[in-house]
């Protein structure tokens, strides 16, 4: 890397003494360093340890301006290999446009992936082994609601996992492991035990449902609510998680069943009795919808899906002013402009006197 009558801004913390040889090194080849971006900087160098000022914007503006004055950005193990003349990584030919759309993620938090070498940008493009970091990066994110956080989990795994496939998740109480085909470890690779389910606490078999859960193991996940539930019968949330993931297979019959019991323990968990509605009417069942709808909305008048769900009973059953008077409270409610414009039309068949 050529060095002479070059300005370099070491920006962030670095790892323990490489800001010093970074230093001495840029030094030596007749450049000089800042430790933040300037006017004079020739390029912005990000030490490993700044995920701090992520979330206050303070990095996202230093990458901003170095892209609007066209000057390269290295993260700091990025730039010490290039100092030690080590080879680099071939240009990336995937279009972000093509990687980032279903992750959550924006070309901003692209950027600052790549700040900490977690990815690798040039220009529009990126590897494509990086999508695999996009997606974790916003699963990650959508459950922390902090990129220094996700950054810090995703910098530690890659510096301390195992090789092997393998993807970050949280468990339930937000701490980071791996996953991989045949178990869990922490971050450092070391195991975590088969979970012991005769003598493990409620919040670990609480937890190990969640991750199965997040990891779309949807039949484990069934069972192991099925066992907090069994385990401590004054608890809603087991059965309704339960139920939850026998709705999303198609088991209309057995989800009505898990909520029915949830309802039991609280009679007043309106999601719960609202699902009991959708799997009820999948299942054929009508007018014991109806009836569970009906309940919802006693017990939040406000309702707006379960408004216009009921309405589409009523309507169905031949009710029309019944149903044109949940249509026209629904309305009151200010829905999205799609859903109005079709209660708007069901109530003009009620009107006329003919279902739709």
């Amino acid at each position: 890397m050529y060095l002479s009558d070059r300005a370099f801004a070491l920006y962030g913390k670095f790892s323990p003494g490489a800001r010093d040889r970074l230093q001495q090194a840029i030094v030596r080849g007749g450049g000089s360093i800042s430790r933040d971006l300037t006017r004079r900087s020739d390029a912005l160098v990000v030490g490993a340890l700044a995920a701090p000022l992520i979330d206050s914007g303070a990095l996202g503006k230093r990458l901003q301006m170095a892209d609007e004055r066209g000057l390269p950005v290295f993260a700091e193990r990025v730039f010490a290999a290039e100092l030690a003349g080590e080879p680099t990584e071939a240009k990336g030919t995937m279009p972000l446009s093509t990687a980032l759309p279903g992750t959550g993620l924006r070309r901003e938090d692209a950027e600052i992936l790549t700040a900490f070498d977690l990815a690798h940008l040039t220009g529009d493009t990126c590897r494509f082994r990086d999508v695999g970091v996009f997606r974790t990066a916003g699963n990650l994110l959508f459950k922390t609601r902090s990129m220094a956080e996700v950054v810090t989990i995703m910098t530690r795994a890659r510096d301390r996992a195992p090789m092997g496939r393998h993807k970050v998740v949280l468990t339930r109480t937000g701490v980071p492991i791996l996953q991989w085909d045949d178990g869990q470890t922490t971050l450092e690779g070391q195991g975590v035990l088969p979970l012991d389910e005769d003598h493990a606490s409620l919040d670990d078999l609480f937890e190990a449902a969640s991750i199965a859960e997040a990891n779309e193991e949807l039949d484990e996940a069934a069972r192991l609510y099925d066992l907090c539930g069994r385990a401590d019968r004054r608890d809603p949330i087991a059965p309704y998680n339960l139920a939850n993931i026998r709705l999303s297979q198609g088991a209309h019959d057995e989800a009505a069943l898990a909520y029915q019991q949830a309802l039991a323990r609280d009679p007043r968990f309106v999601e719960a009795r609202y699902n009991l509605a959708q799997a009820l009417e999948a299942a054929g069942k009508t007018d014991a919808a109806t009836v569970e709808l009906d309940h919802v909305l006693t017990a939040d008048p406000t309702h707006p899906d379960a408004m216009f769900n009921l309405a589409q009973l009523r309507m169905q059953a031949g009710d029309l002013g019944g149903a044109k008077a949940l249509y026209e409270r629904y309305l009151a409610l200010d829905p999205p402009d799609e859903w109005a414009a079709t209660a708007r039309k069901a109530i003009v068949y009620c009107m006329a006197g003919s279902p739709p």
